[in-house]
């Protein structure tokens, strides 16, 4: 009786130390798996980091090329310099194109679908804010423009995107470590046709609101010949300018961080 329990006893102890020994080695590798990281990432510059952070959000592959545009500036209030980060997905739009049984359909839109995104990386946080990706064409990245719109404290900005023979834009502004897409309108349509439809987008001074508003008059493009364009998808007026016929008017709605249509005109 006593042989058995020596020996239980000694193999139990035996099993303790091997347990003890197995986690030590664990907790050791793990130490010095944190450590390598915390190396990489800290070898890392900022633009290489964001590149990580947006392919981890994305799922993008090693192998797949995709166009990466950082612009620096800033957004919210504070006195820490953010970023906007825009992504164009083309040849993942391509590709999944390719392997799918409505290629010639997908051509003819112009790759249109959820190819380009936007983010905002705020200065000393770790989260990228993000939106719903921006359903446009694939052979077009984002153009942006920054601009005071919604409060003199924050940077807002716009981007300008393709659908086909159109351009686009959408507008978004940061509160609370939020990003929230204020509004979105036309700039252009039926490029190629004799009378395209075209709007000057206009942001306007207000007497009794501290954000600015946004009307959109009937424009013109200036020089505009269907005959000489030969790629509609691809066209980019010379410049715009309003006429005076006013169609839609706008103000900005702080509560659900939309601009809005007034129920009157503006005096």
């Amino acid at each position: 009786m006593y042989l058995i329990e020596y020996k239980f006893s000694k193999v139990l102890m035996v099993s303790v130390l091997l347990i003890m020994f197995t986690s030590c080695k664990n907790e050791t590798q793990k130490d010095e798996t944190t450590k390598e990281n915390t190396k990489v990432s800290s070898e890392l510059n900022f633009e290489e980091k964001i590149a990580r952070e947006v392919e981890l959000e994305l799922n993008i592959n090693a192998s797949e090329k995709y166009d990466l545009k950082i612009h620096k500036e800033y957004i919210d209030e504070d006195t820490l310099q953010d970023a906007l980060i825009l992504v164009n997905r083309k040849q993942w739009a391509h590709d999944k194109a390719n392997n799918s049984d409505n290629k010639s359909f997908v051509e003819k839109t112009g790759f249109v679908g959820p190819n380009n995104y936007v983010f905002v990386k705020l200065g000393g946080k770790d989260q990228l804010l993000k939106v719903p990706p921006v359903g446009s064409s694939a052979d077009h990245a984002l153009e942006s423009k920054f601009l005071t719109l919604t409060s003199a404290a924050h940077k807002d900005f716009f981007v300008s995107y393709r659908i086909r023979n159109s351009m686009h834009r959408s507008y978004y502004t940061v509160r609370d470590n939020r990003l929230y897409q204020t509004f979105s309108c036309p700039v252009f349509d039926s490029i190629g046709f004799k009378d395209p439809r075209v709007f000057a987008v206009r942001h306007e001074e207000s007497s009794v609101r501290i954000s600015k508003d946004i009307a959109m008059y009937k424009g013109k493009i200036v020089g505009y010949n269907p005959s000489e364009i030969d790629d509609p998808n691809s066209y980019t007026p010379r410049q715009i300018v309003p006429l005076d016929e006013l169609i839609l008017y706008f103000i900005f709605d702080e509560k659900s961080m939309k601009y809005k249509t007034p129920m009157v005109p503006p005096e």
